[in-house]
């Protein structure tokens, strides 16, 4: 679990994201951003 959430992490500050917590209310509502974050869609 430690290892998918440092991802999440490295990947909304790699987007350049100020707020890691709004990152994750952001995209935890839609279950397509997470993938188009990491451009996998």
């Amino acid at each position: 679990m430690a290892t998918w959430r440092n991802l999440a992490i490295g990947a909304l500050r790699f987007t350049g994201k100020s707020s890691i917590a709004a990152g994750f209310r952001h995209n935890a509502r839609v279950t397509s951003r997470p993938l188009a974050l990491l451009e996998l869609t």
